[in-house]
C-alpha cells in the first residue's frame, strides 16, 4: 500500500516539475534551495522513466520528458555543486547522464521517424522500415535501464540519500549567489555570441551555452529580477529553439549518410543520400534564419539589458 502511495507522489512532484523552480520556502539559504530543486527535479526523473520504457505513442513524449529532466537535474548538480555532498552528487551526475544518453538515442530517432512518418513518398516509407528496429532497439535499451534502477527501488534510495545528506550549515545569501550565477553565466553566453557563428560546430556550442544560461534562469528564477524572465529568457529559449532544429536536421544527416553506406543496394543508397542532401539544405534554411534574427547588433542590446539588471541589482 505503502509503495502505491510513494508511485503517487512521484507522479504528483513531476505534474509539478515544470520549468520553473519555486524557492520561497528556501528562507535565503543555497542548500535549502538546493534540497528543494533537486528534489523536484529528480522526482521528474523517476516518474517519466518507467513511462519512457513503454511501447506506446505516448511514450515518445516520455522519451522527450526524461532527457529533458535529466539535462534539467545535470544543471542543477552543477550549479548547487559547492554545497552538496561530493561523493554523492557525483555518483548522481553519473546515472542522470547514462540516463540522457540512453534516451538521447531514442529522442533522435523518435523526431526523424516524426519528420517522415505521415509521407507517402516510397523513400520516406522504406526509411521508415530502417527507422523501426532501431527505434525498437533503443526502447528496449530505456526498458533494461528501468529494470535495473527502479528494481528495489534503486535509484529511489539514491536519491533520497543525497537529498538526505544535503545541509544547510551556513546561512549564504541566495540572492547575493543568485546574482552571482547569472554574471557568471551571461558572461560566457556573451563570449561565444562574439565569436564567428558561420559554421555549424560553433553554433552547436553557442547552443550549449544558451541552454546552460536558460536552465539557470529556471532554477533561479524565482530570486532574480522581473526582466531576466521577462525580456532575457525568451530570447534564450528562441536561440535554443532555433539551433535546436538545425541540430535535429544534423543529426539527421548523419543518420542517412550512415544507412546510405550500409545499404547494399546502389538504388536504395542513392535515396538515402538524396535524404541526406535534403536534410543538409534544411540545415542552411535553419541558419539563415538565425543568422537574419541574431544580428551583432541585436546581440549587443541584449547583452547590455543584461549588464543594466546586474547594475540595477547592486
Amino acid at each position: 500500500m505503502s509503495s502505491k502511495r510513494d508511485k503517487s507522489k512521484r507522479g504528483l512532484a513531476a505534474q509539478d516539475s515544470g520549468k520553473w523552480v519555486r524557492l520561497e520556502n528556501a528562507e535565503g539559504c543555497v542548500a535549502t534551495a538546493a534540497r528543494l530543486t533537486l528534489s523536484n527535479r529528480l522526482a521528474a526523473v523517476l516518474y517519466y522513466l518507467p513511462r519512457a520504457s513503454a511501447r506506446s505513442d505516448a511514450s515518445i513524449e516520455h522519451v522527450h520528458q526524461l532527457r529533458v529532466s535529466t539535462r534539467r537535474v545535470i544543471a542543477a548538480l552543477h550549479l548547487y555543486k559547492d554545497v552538496l555532498p561530493g561523493k554523492l552528487a557525483r555518483r548522481m551526475e553519473r546515472r542522470m547522464k547514462g540516463i540522457r544518453q540512453v534516451a538521447g538515442v531514442a529522442r533522435d530517432l523518435d523526431v526523424l521517424a516524426l519528420r517522415y512518418r505521415n509521407s507517402d513518398s516510397r523513400k520516406h516509407k522504406r526509411l521508415m522500415r530502417r527507422l523501426t528496429p532501431l527505434r525498437r532497439k533503443a526502447r528496449r535499451s530505456i526498458a533494461d535501464l528501468n529494470r535495473a534502477l527502479m528494481d528495489k527501488d534503486h535509484l529511489a534510495r539514491r536519491v533520497k540519500k543525497l537529498l538526505g545528506a544535503i545541509r544547510c550549515q551556513s546561512q549564504q545569501d541566495l540572492n547575493g549567489f543568485a546574482k552571482m550565477q547569472l554574471a557568471h553565466h551571461s558572461r560566457c553566453f556573451f563570449k561565444h555570441a562574439n565569436r564567428d557563428l558561420d559554421r555549424v560546430d560553433q553554433l552547436h556550442r553557442f547552443r550549449i551555452q544558451a541552454k546552460r544560461f536558460r536552465y539557470t534562469i529556471e532554477l533561479l528564477g524565482d530570486v532574480l529580477p522581473a526582466e531576466v524572465r521577462t525580456r532575457i529568457y525568451p530570447v534564450l529559449c528562441n536561440v535554443q529553439e532555433v539551433l535546436g532544429e538545425l541540430h535535429d536536421h544534423a543529426i539527421a544527416r548523419e543518420r542517412m549518410k550512415r544507412l546510405a553506406r550500409k545499404e547494399t543496394r546502389s538504388s536504395r543508397a542513392k535515396q538515402f543520400r538524396s535524404l541526406a542532401r535534403k536534410e543538409k539544405r534544411m540545415m542552411e534554411q535553419v541558419e539563415q534564419r538565425f543568422q537574419d534574427w541574431w544580428t551583432p547588433n541585436f546581440s549587443d542590446q541584449i547583452e547590455r539589458a543584461v549588464q543594466r539588471i546586474l547594475q540595477d541589482a547592486g
